[in-house]
């Protein structure tokens, strides 16, 4: 796993936003939005090519490399963690949250941890609503302020990189939280349950964020689900 740093920074008291694709895609929705919505700059980046297989196309195959990078956005004192994908493998999956903790440290003093992802549930009615976990008790109370429900005791794991960043931070005294928002799918991307996300966080923060491309992302995706519906129903004919 390489680390290439594009830009130095400095900052205290700063946040940290980091999320993947999981069900739903909606951690990846969320990081990725804040980072194209939020005025930031391309700081950083990891590079990791350990994978037990190679992609292959038209008979040609090539390494796999997945890419994840990282922006700062001064105004709002605040480095997003993003990526369009997860590592499949443990030992991958540590490494790439350490380093980026250990860059995060470097920066200087980490306020506040956000880490956010889907929260199946088979009945969502409504817009989704958003969930939380923290990895200190003290910070119960920002999500009481903000009448953010914690986890049902049903969930006794939370997997995979959105969940796994949130026990490193703790190991490192960092203070994290994790935003979960509720999705009641996962065959396609669940945009809605990630804008309830990113409006929670914005509340937190207060960070002033349009959250309409999410959405037309949402109908987007409904299109192409309708488009592909109908195609899959037409049949060739004669007249």
């Amino acid at each position: 796993m390489k680390f290439n740093k594009i830009k130095d920074i400095k900052s205290d008291n700063f946040i940290l936003f980091a999320s993947l694709p999981d069900i739903g895609k909606v951690g990846g929705i969320a990081s990725a939005y804040l980072a194209e919505n939020l005025k930031t700059e391309f700081v950083a980046e990891i590079i990791s090519n350990e994978k037990p297989w190679v992609s292959y196309k038209n008979g040609v195959v090539r390494c796999t490399v997945d890419s994840y990078q990282i922006y700062f956005s001064e105004d709002a004192n605040l480095l997003i963690f993003t990526g369009n994908t997860q590592p499949q493998e443990a030992g991958e999956l540590h490494e790439l949250c350490n380093i980026l903790l250990d860059y995060t440290q470097e920066i200087g003093r980490v306020r506040l941890l956000y880490a956010a992802g889907g929260y199946f549930r088979e009945q969502v009615t409504g817009a989704p609503r958003v969930c939380g976990v923290v990895n200190n008790p003290d910070l119960k109370s920002i999500l009481t302020k903000f009448e953010i429900e914690l986890i049902g005791n049903e969930i006794d794991s939370i997997t995979w990189f959105n969940g796994l960043i949130l026990g490193l931070a703790s190991e490192r005294k960092l203070d994290a939280v994790g935003l979960f928002g509720e999705i009641s799918e996962t065959t396609f991307p669940q945009p809605l349950a990630a804008k309830s996300i990113v409006k929670a966080f914005a509340r937190i923060e207060g960070i002033p964020l349009d959250t309409r491309p999410l959405d037309k992302q949402y109908e987007a995706i409904l299109q192409g689900i309708q488009n592909q519906k109908s195609s899959q129903n037409s049949s060739p004919g004669i007249g």
